[in-house]
């Protein structure tokens, strides 16, 4: 199993040391990546397939709810699910700005935050985050299938067409046609059928 990508964002060098940390000691499956920033944050997720952002709210320049906003407005991040951490803004009009700010904001953690109930909700996340990338993988594949199967019908109405339909065709003649036509299709396969 491949591992997770979890980007942690915060413009303080050691909660990020003890976020990383608490992360390191909990599970074995995950990859931690840092950020000190919106910007930052925004490279490092175009140079690792992130599944899934904890990101301090408050920062300079941009805070995690401009985050959240523009990860939304790009097509290849939109679904990176976003937990949002705060030190300042416990009030619910904060939580529910964090809620509002964008559809990928699963959760709002405030700090000092509870260690034990961050591990076990990360580790909800990660099943569930994880079953959809296996569902979605899973989609992919029948997909290609089914486009397989077209090119294949589309193939075999063509051979119809080329034959007489009083003669009846046998699997080699189909097989040996089907090879001149895509060399890149398993005929073994077809054949089976």
């Amino acid at each position: 199993m491949e591992k997770f990508n979890i980007l942690i964002v915060d413009d303080i060098k050691a909660n990020l040391f003890s976020l990383n940390l608490l992360l390191d000691n909990n599970f074995d499956n995950i990859n931690v990546i840092e950020a000190t920033s919106v910007k930052d944050s925004i490279k490092q997720i175009m140079k690792h397939n992130v599944d899934l952002v904890l990101t301090d709210i408050q920062m300079p320049e941009a805070s995690g709810y401009d985050l959240a906003e523009y990860l939304l407005d790009i097509e290849e991040t939109k679904d990176i699910p976003i937990i949002m951490i705060s030190g300042i803004y416990e009030d619910d009009i904060y939580k529910k700005k964090a809620y509002n700010s964008s559809k990928n904001v699963v959760d709002f953690i405030t700090k000092p935050i509870d260690d034990e109930l961050l591990v076990q909700k990360l580790k909800a996340f990660i099943n569930i985050i994880s079953s959809m990338k296996e569902n979605k993988i899973k989609l992919e594949q029948k997909e290609l299938e089914l486009q397989r199967d077209r090119k294949i019908s589309n193939m075999l109405g063509t051979i119809e067409n080329h034959f007489d339909s009083k003669i009846e065709l046998d699997e080699e003649e189909v097989y040996e046609y089907l090879i001149k036509e895509d060399d890149l299709i398993n005929l073994d396969d077809i054949i089976k059928k």
